[in-house]
Order: C-alpha cells, then sequence, then structure tokens
C-alpha cells in the first residue's frame, strides 16, 4: 500500500516530461490521476504506463489555458475518482525573446500558461475542496491534508536573460502560492 492511497490527484502538463514523471510518481504511490496534456496522444499514455503498473488513471487532455478547462480538469478528477486532494500545476513551456523584441503575442501566451491558468485550476477547484471539508467536519471524519504544488523555477526568483515573459510569470506563482497557502489553510491544504 502507497502512502498516497485513496488519494486523488490532477496534474497538468503530465503527458510528457516532469509532469508525466510526477504523474507516474504520484500512482506509483497509490494516488489516483488526472493526466493531462495538450495532445490526447501523450496523456493517454502516461495513463496506459500508470494502468501497466497497476495504478488508477484518466486523461483529461486539452489546452490549460482554454476558458472552459479549469472546470473540466477538476470535473473529471470529481466524476472518476470522487474527490480532489493533490493539485500539481505544473503545465508549460518558454518562447523566448529578449525585452525590446518579446511581442505581446509571446507574454501573453507564456503569462496564461504558466500564472492564469494555476489561477483558474485553483479557483475552479476552491469549491470542491471546501465542500470536502465541510462534508467531513460535518460527519466528524479526521482532518485530510491537501496538497497544492505549483511548479515556479529559478527565472521567478533572479529573472533569467531573454525571458522576460517566463519570469515575470514564475514571479507571480510564487505570489500566487503564498496567497493560496493563506487562505487555504483553515482547509488542511498546505
Amino acid at each position: 500500500m502507497g502512502t498516497l492511497e485513496g488519494k486523488v490527484a490532477i496534474v497538468s502538463g503530465s503527458g510528457r516530461g516532469i509532469g508525466r514523471e510526477i504523474a507516474l510518481k504520484l500512482a506509483s504511490e497509490g494516488a489516483a490521476v488526472v493526466v493531462n496534456d495538450l495532445d490526447d496522444g501523450p496523456a493517454k499514455e502516461t495513463v496506459s504506463e500508470i494502468e501497466a503498473r497497476g495504478g488508477n488513471a484518466t486523461a483529461c487532455a486539452g489546452d490549460v489555458t482554454a476558458d472552459d478547462f479549469a472546470g473540466r480538469f477538476v470535473a473529471t478528477a470529481m466524476e472518476s475518482f470522487g474527490g480532489l486532494d493533490i493539485i500539481v500545476n505544473n503545465a508549460g513551456y518558454t518562447w523566448d525573446s529578449v525585452i525590446q523584441k518579446t511581442t505581446d503575442e509571446q507574454w501573453d501566451a507564456i503569462l496564461g500558461v504558466h500564472l492564469k491558468a494555476p489561477f483558474q485550476i485553483l479557483r475552479a477547484a476552491q469549491p470542491v475542496i471546501s465542500a470536502q471539508v465541510k462534508k467531513a467536519r460535518s460527519t466528524g471524519e479526521p482532518a485530510v491534508c491537501r496538497k497544492v504544488v505549483n511548479i515556479s523555477s529559478l527565472a521567478g526568483i533572479g529573472g533569467n536573460s531573454g525571458q522576460a515573459n517566463y519570469a515575470a510569470a514564475k514571479a507571480g506563482v510564487i505570489g500566487l502560492t503564498k496567497t493560496i497557502a493563506k487562505e487555504w489553510g483553515r482547509y488542511n491544504v498546505t
């Protein structure tokens, strides 16, 4: 039995790269995982790998910056596994350029995937987590510790040449994470 047996995790950008490894690790510890990738193929490949190792997973393919994505991502966890305990905001990429050559499109795209998408996912998850906590408290169930992991970067602390958009987004993730820690501490979320 893994340390995450009975837990449900959503991991954005988990069809490949770091996100894939996070999803595989969570599943290896017993968590049911909602796997996301922009493309259906990589998401399904990660799900297949988890299932081949004896884990439980489902795919929720799509663009994390789409207006309807966050609600659909959270709903997939609830519909497929009946809960939500772990949120990993990992999806991202870089689109580098020195500041004088960075277009509004580059700026908006990188802030969208690295900062706006995690915000929207957390906002969509709040009513679900709040309801789970209220239900547990009303029935006298023991408190459950839930987790939010927002992937940032050293670029968010120290900047990086050619990455004003990425560094600004990752600095924003740090502020978002600190704020969520204060707001969701009452739900026993770390």
